[in-house]
């Protein structure tokens, strides 16, 4: 920035000592003024975008584990099969997993069956001892028995309480061995496409181990890093057009903007959702596709035709005609917008710039000028 300015300033200071020079010589200008055509510094609508290249991407794509370790026993697809939610794609182990739900269940009866037999050992013993107890003011009462009697009772109590949590750590290894059962036929998370598969029959596989890799082909979206300067004018629901390289369009919308800027490219990545179901042919998981930016919705800036502008040593410079006079300035210029370009500072909308002549113009020249044809259609727009 402090570079442009001093870029500026000597622009300045060069511009005044020609001016000086030819006010100077301002006889050989007075012999006549030079004929040139002219246009208007008008304002326009911003409605004009740029194309920024965008991705396909998969919002949903997972590497399909194996949920239990075992051997492949059967593999049911293949690469580019496409397949559905719950679909079976391949099973592991299954008799082996059968089997031990089948013990699994027939231990918790097992212990079923312990409870039972504890509880009816308490109840044998309970009625023995509330007879005893009933005999307490007879002679027929024995205290021996009787305190023997309530010690087995508390003893079959807790021969219970032991059967029963027996029983719950065995349901819950039936629920393991059931769920181990259902893992180990390998079904397909949500619909898409097999993108790669990783195992063959017979092959031994781990806890964990990636048996497929699933690409949903429906639930696309588009990314696309945009330059800075530009993702700045976006807002959350903007409608952006697309094109695809064999010219299908279609509308987007925007639904996300990141929070983090690439230092070295100046981008910001966007994300743009649009109805895969509208498109009139499918779309591809990392196709490119051309994203119009608009470069400034809802905006209007001054705008100056092409060809008044002049390249002096990487700098642009126009002239305006000021009291039939071409008067040089500096110009700092925006995006192009057709055959004009958007002016960020140097001119204002109304000045009259030479579209025509101009390179042959000297500053402080007086001038004669002649309105272009699309002067008048400009200003109309």
């Amino acid at each position: 920035m402090k570079l442009h300015k001093i870029l500026l300033d000597k622009t300045f200071l060069l511009l005044i000592l020609l001016s000086l020079l030819f006010t100077h010589n301002n006889r050989a200008f007075s012999q006549g003024a030079a004929s040139v055509e002219v246009d208007k510094v008008i304002l326009e609508s911003l409605n004009q975008t740029i194309p920024v290249i965008g991705r396909i991407i998969s919002l949903k794509e997972a590497n399909v584990p194996a949920a239990v370790i075992g051997k492949i026993e059967s593999v049911l697809v293949e690469v580019g099969a496409k397949v559905k939610k719950g679909q079976v794609l391949a099973s592991i182990d299954t008799e082996r997993y059968k089997w031990l739900a089948e013990i699994a269940s027939a231990n918790v009866k097992a212990t079923k069956a312990e409870i039972k037999s504890a509880k009816a050992e308490t109840n044998i013993n309970l009625i023995e001892l509330n007879r005893m107890e009933s005999l307490k003011e007879s002679s027929a009462f024995n205290v021996a028995k009787y305190e023997r009697l309530q010690s087995l009772h508390t003893s079959l109590i807790a021969k219970e309480e032991i059967v029963e949590a027996k029983l719950k750590s065995i349901l819950q290894e039936e629920k393991l061995a059931n769920l181990n059962l259902k893992r180990a036929t390998v079904k397909a998370p949500f619909d898409g496409v097999i993108e790669l598969k990783m195992i063959e029959l017979g092959e031994a596989v781990g806890l964990g181990f990636t048996l497929f890799k699933l690409v949903s082909d429906s639930l696309l979206e588009i990314e696309a890093d945009v330059p800075s300067n530009r993702a700045r004018i976006l807002e959350i629901n903007n409608n952006i057009k697309i094109s695809t390289t064999d010219m299908v369009s279609f509308d987007s919308t925007l639904r996300a903007l990141g929070v983090r800027e690439n230092s070295n490219s100046r981008t910001i990545p966007v994300h743009l959702s649009f109805n895969n179901s509208e498109i009139s042919r499918n779309l591809f998981v990392g196709e490119n596709v051309n994203i119009f930016i608009p470069i400034g919705p809802g905006r209007k800036s001054p705008t100056i035709h092409k060809d008044a502008i002049l390249k002096r040593e990487g700098m642009s410079l126009v002239y305006v005609v000021e009291n039939e006079k071409a008067v040089i300035k500096p110009l700092k210029l925006g995006d192009g917008v057709g055959n004009r370009f958007i002016v960020l500072g140097g001119v204002k909308e109304g000045d009259i710039v030479v579209v025509k002549g101009n390179e042959r113009l000297r500053p402080g020249q007086n001038v004669k000028p002649i309105p272009t044809k699309n002067s008048d259609e400009g200003e109309e727009e």
